[in-house]
């Protein structure tokens, strides 16, 4: 069987929905519920709103505590999901094709009636939830670089927009990372491209590996990459940055090529907007380019 958007779940946890043709009484749920339920669905492509729909139509079933619903987009609750005694498990199914995993809790047992039901519902909500899970990818596939899977310029222009939003209104700590890499276009001129892009998915390792799960990590095309580090005050924000650098530094591959890395930090401060941080935060590179490169500088 293939799996188009989920990779990780078993499809033996569910009955396939090849068989709900052989279920009996497959008429006893009325065509309007099912109408109502598929125009409720079809009004959506918000993954979460469709589950919290979803929810309450199989709370009529049986009354859940918790619905999760477990994609390869991500994972979603059902709003005010809370755990449980007994759990049902359901993969869902469509065309051959693995859409999605989603988990019932409840209270009240989840006799084979009851996954009957349960099956009908979700057998409503395939195509509207392919239709998501298609949007979704999209959406992602659109906001990431393709070479190193980091987020492109425009994910970092919602992300820092957003961030520094947050940042005002919870009265919290952000700080600015921007990174360019001495000496990159060497590498390309005299080593080729594909040096090069193994240089540039180098680096994006070693930052990954380097930062917090948290941090919001970015490339902005050619050699140049940010990251948003919620909560750090500016010494804090310090020693992550040059712990970066000296990690791309003393990387085997950023050595056999002459590549070094600079950046340059801002911390946004009360009287700033995302516009002055993110100026702070550039000049600051530019001062480290300029002192010799291989270092951080801080606004």
């Amino acid at each position: 069987m293939e799996y188009l958007l989920v990779q990780d779940v078993a499809l033996n946890s569910a009955p396939s929905y090849a068989a709900l043709s052989k279920l009996q009484h497959w008429q006893d749920l009325p065509q309007c519920a099912e109408q109502s339920l598929v125009s409720q669905l079809q009004t959506t492509l918000d993954l979460q709103q469709q589950l919290n729909i979803m929810s309450m139509a199989a709370g009529k079933v049986l009354p859940l505590s918790s619905m999760q619903l477990k994609t390869s987009v991500g994972s979603f609750s059902a709003s005010g999901s809370q755990p449980a005694e007994f759990e049902y498990r359901s993969v869902l199914v469509l065309n051959q094709q693995c859409l999605a995993e989603v988990t019932y809790h409840s209270e009240y047992a989840f006799t084979p009636l009851i996954q009957r039901e349960l099956l009908l519902l979700e057998s409503e909500w395939l195509f509207a939830l392919r239709n998501a899970l298609v949007v979704v990818r999209l959406q992602q596939l659109a906001m990431r670089d393709t070479l190193t899977g980091l987020g492109n310029r425009r994910y970092f222009d919602d992300a820092f927009n957003s961030a520094t939003q947050l940042a005002r209104r919870n009265n919290s700590h952000l700080a600015l990372l921007l990174l360019d890499l001495d000496n990159f276009k060497q590498v390309n001129d005299n080593a080729g491209h594909a040096a090069g892009d193994e240089v540039l998915l180098a680096v994006a390792n070693i930052m990954r590996d380097t930062l917090r799960a948290s941090d919001q990590l970015f490339r902005f095309g050619g050699d140049e990459f940010a990251v948003l580090l919620a909560g750090q005050e500016a010494d804090s924000a310090e020693l992550v940055a040059r712990r970066v650098v000296k990690a791309i530094n003393q990387h085997h591959i950023c050595q056999d090529y002459k590549v070094s890395a600079s950046a340059g930090l801002a911390v946004l401060k009360p009287e700033q907007d995302k516009g002055q941080l993110f100026s702070a935060a550039d000049a600051a590179l530019y001062q480290a380019k300029n002192a010799g490169k291989s270092t951080v500088r801080v606004a």
